[in-house]
């Protein structure tokens, strides 16, 4: 390791550990779910930092825990069953991304169905710092402009020395301090620092990883795109790989077959995929 990175990593370890067990970065995540969408919609995203790692997902993937957890000991107390499924919503983006430190090597994880893949991003950003600099929406810390292209879109970055952290949302990381904003040329994603917490008592995995207990499949990145790729296609062929086709025609309650049921579910799966298609990376 070299003496830059120990550097980095005390000034990370000091910066995070005065307050708690970890820092949490809120970023409004802006984005065109469609490429010739005017619509802009937004997501609240986490950029979770511990002195080994940082994960950054989707919030609502980790804000219900409380309040699944309170239930679960709820029914534990009373005998009486909750029916959790109603109180849950689901995030819009399933994925997450892990980065180790000091080396801040990359993997994403992204749930195909009920299986969790994983994949190394192996491509590096080759940032150009700018002499632009400026003072940030987000309590007005110093910042200065970089710019890269990456995954066949160009990224603009405002990034501030006020918070020693070589990090930022999604993969993006490598300036000399925190990104509080990214966003790629056309306006199509966008990231914008919004909030920052304390996290005392942190739990890197949120419930539904703890609940699930899989471990991820680890691909490479060419193996993933693909594997998405016909998950996209026909989102429930595992599924229906399971039965047989005397069990597919079989007619259950409401008249319809078990292989029409199937088809169905898949339609409503392909209607959601559809509403969101945009990628962030255009090259895979």
């Amino acid at each position: 390791m070299t003496m830059k990175k120990n550097f980095s990593i005390i000034l990370i370890i000091l910066y995070i550990f005065v307050n708690g067990q970890a820092k949490r970065f809120f970023y409004e995540f802006s984005y065109k779910p469609n490429k010739d969408s005017s619509r802009i919609e937004k997501e609240l995203t986490i950029l979770d930092v511990t002195k080994q790692k940082s994960i950054y997902r989707d919030y609502l993937s980790v804000s219900q825990d409380s309040m699944i957890e309170s239930n679960i000991e709820k029914m534990k107390a009373t005998g009486v069953q909750i029916d959790l499924a109603k109180l849950l919503k689901n995030p819009k983006f399933m994925y997450k991304v892990q980065k180790t430190y000091p080396t801040y090597e990359t993997q994403f994880t992204d749930l195909i169905l009920s299986d969790f893949i994983t994949y190394p991003e192996t491509e590096k950003i080759n940032w150009k710092i700018t002499n632009e600099k400026g003072v940030s929406t987000f309590e007005k810390y110093k910042i200065q402009k970089a710019t890269a292209t990456l995954w066949g879109r160009t990224w603009t970055a405002w990034f501030t020395p006020d918070i020693p952290i070589q990090d930022g949302p999604y993969k993006f990381y490598g300036l000399p301090g925190l990104i509080v904003k990214v966003e790629d040329e056309q306006k199509n994603f966008s990231w914008e620092l919004a909030g920052i917490k304390n996290i005392e008592k942190y739990n890197e995995l949120s419930l539904n990883e703890r609940l699930k207990n899989k471990k991820p499949l680890v691909v490479d990145k060419n193996k993933f795109t693909q594997m998405f790729a016909e998950f996209k296609t026909s989102p429930l062929a595992q599924v229906r790989n399971r039965y047989s086709a005397e069990q597919l025609n079989e007619t259950e309650e409401g008249g319809k077959t078990l292989g029409q049921k199937l088809k169905d579910q898949e339609e409503t799966i392909k209607k959601m995929i559809g509403a969101n298609n945009q990628s962030i990376e255009l090259v895979q």
